[in-house]
């Protein structure tokens, strides 16, 4: 686990797909001059991101806060300065109560490569598996480095009984805190992915294309030792994620969005609708072929007639 209000990354997981999380942005935060953090968010509108209200809570002027979106690649990203920061009125800094904020964007107009993400209000039992993504980093290494592509790994929801043996402000994760456990295989969230989505997919697997909904924000991890610096995927740590649906009254009013608008689905993007309409490739209706049989059949008739009417 990453240091408690430390900026936090993926361990044990892998690159994502160039455009399979369209709904996570990479933010560049300048908490002092010539000082950078780096976390992540998520679009839950065309102009709204959600994400850790320590990651910005720090930035003198909302224009401090650097956002990429459109690609998996740093590098491929486009850039959009923040317009304003409006982080919850009971933020602790020092216990990360509250850890969650909404920045505001310029509009973006939706795509295959940039997408919002429905909220999930549903409950979130202990077993299920979430998947969590981030720039952060990928080990414990002395002088390792956020990435420059983000990395996704499926964590699974722990036992609320072990999570509170960690955090007694636990309760379940249903809010206000969703905890995840680092086994097996040593999977976790670290340093640079504080306010990164943690999803969780409906109907079919993930990998299928199922829907996507967020259900939390990576905040901080912990150990039961309660290490000053507790390493990233520490098997005797747990990872603890802003539980979003949990501050419905929060988004709302930050945001100016219903919970219903907040929870819609997300049609697919225009272009990928306009690429299945394409009438030179379909193949012939039913009715379509039947016509042409039928005009088939007729045709010796047809010249049968003319045939006559010529004699």
């Amino acid at each position: 686990m990453a240091l408690l209000g430390q900026a936090q990354p993926i361990v044990g997981g892998s690159p994502a797909g160039e455009h399979k999380y369209p709904f996570a942005v990479y933010l560049s935060v300048e908490t002092e001059p010539r000082w950078h953090a780096v976390c992540g968010g998520t679009l839950v509108s065309s102009r709204h991101i959600v994400t850790a209200a320590h990651c910005v809570h720090g930035a003198g002027r909302a224009q401090m806060v650097k956002v990429g979106l459109g690609s998996a690649s740093v590098g491929e990203q486009t850039r959009r300065e923040a317009q304003a920061i409006t982080v919850h009125p009971q933020f602790d800094a020092r216990s990360l109560a509250n850890d969650i904020a909404v920045v505001e964007i310029d509009a973006v107009a939706p795509g295959a490569a940039v997408q919002r993400a429905p909220v999930y209000f549903g409950p979130v039992d202990a077993g299920s598996v979430v998947t969590a993504m981030g720039w952060g980093l990928t080990s414990n290494a002395p002088g390792a480095r956020t990435v420059a592509r983000m990395n996704a790994v499926e964590l699974e929801v722990a036992d609320p009984r072990q999570c509170r043996a960690v955090d007694d402000r636990f309760a379940s994760s249903n809010g206000p805190l969703l905890c995840t456990a680092t086994r097996p295989g040593a999977r976790d969230q670290c340093s640079g992915d504080s306010g990164a989505p943690v999803v969780i997919a409906l109907g079919r697997p993930a990998a299928a294309g199922s829907d996507l909904r967020l259900v939390a924000l990576t905040s901080f991890g912990d150990n039961i030792r309660h290490d000053s610096r507790p390493p990233c995927a520490d098997p005797a740590g747990f990872g603890f994620s802003t539980h979003v649906a949990h501050y419905q009254r929060f988004l709302t009013n930050a945001t100016g969005l219903s919970r219903a608008q907040l929870e819609a689905p997300v049609r697919p993007a225009p272009s990928l609708a306009h690429g299945l309409h394409v009438a030179s490739s379909a193949p012939p209706r039913p009715a379509d072929a039947g016509g042409l049989a039928l005009a088939l059949l007729l045709l010796p008739l047809l010249l049968c007639a003319l045939l006559v009417g010529r004699r």
